[in-house]
């Protein structure tokens, strides 16, 4: 078993998206992309290669941990900036493609998730997102940006990850908060790991270390 500690783009955590979470309902701590990475929304979140490329997905195993903190933001009127722990998941199936998770998902009478780019189970619209496409994205929309097209784009260059990852990690929460989940601060890193670790590629974490985090953050409360 490998221990992970991972951040994600909240569609909180703009302006747009925040927009959309009191238009729509929408929980405001899952992901803000038209392919929610992770999927925190369904009943077993799922994890793929649609965001980081080959530089997460291809790692995780069955067993692996994975800890989800959002990035550092100002998350419900805050005055000054911090993290929120909203997951940890536990890998309980490996998929070598999406068509296989979805036959999984299926079977279990469960809508796909939405970073399962399988036919039939499309992006979510734009305004259902941060709508903050990437910028190899926005420099093909000149002007006012068609949202269709947008949407279509964004969606083009997560099929072209899968193409080439296509894994696919079905997990279990041991803890999930996508509505108002607890603060993280510089403090609290430094206090478990000496250090902010650096996330963009994901580090391996003791996961003697991760729990203990957890822990800290929850207030005493290990994950169940």
């Amino acid at each position: 078993m490998t221990c992970f500690l991972a951040t994600y783009r909240p569609i909180t955590l703009n302006a747009a998206g925040r927009a959309a979470v009191q238009e729509s309902g929408l929980p405001p701590y899952i992901d803000g992309s038209c392919r929610r990475e992770p999927d925190l929304e369904s009943a077993f979140p799922s994890v793929t290669a649609t965001c980081r490329a080959g530089n997460f997905a291809p790692r995780l195993h069955v067993d692996d941990r994975v800890c989800f903190i959002t990035v550092k933001g100002w998350y419900a009127g805050e005055s000054d900036a911090s993290w929120r722990l909203v997951a940890m998941l536990r890998v309980a199936y490996r998929f070598a493609s999406h068509a296989e998770a979805a036959a999984w998902y299926a079977a279990q009478g469960l809508p796909l998730p939405s970073n399962c780019l399988v036919p039939g189970n499309p992006p979510k619209a734009f305004e259902l997102t941060n709508r903050m496409p990437p910028n190899t994205v926005k420099n093909r929309i000149i002007g006012q940006p068609n949202r269709v097209r947008a949407v279509r784009l964004w969606n083009a260059t997560y099929r072209g990850r899968v193409a080439r990852w296509p894994m696919f990690l079905v997990t279990i929460p041991e803890y999930l908060n996508i509505t108002d989940p607890p603060r993280i601060t510089r403090d609290d890193f430094l206090a478990v790991f000496g250090k902010v670790p650096s996330t963009l590629t994901p580090p391996e974490i003791s996961c003697d270390a991760l729990d203990h985090f957890v822990t800290r953050i929850l207030g005493g409360a290990a994950p169940p």
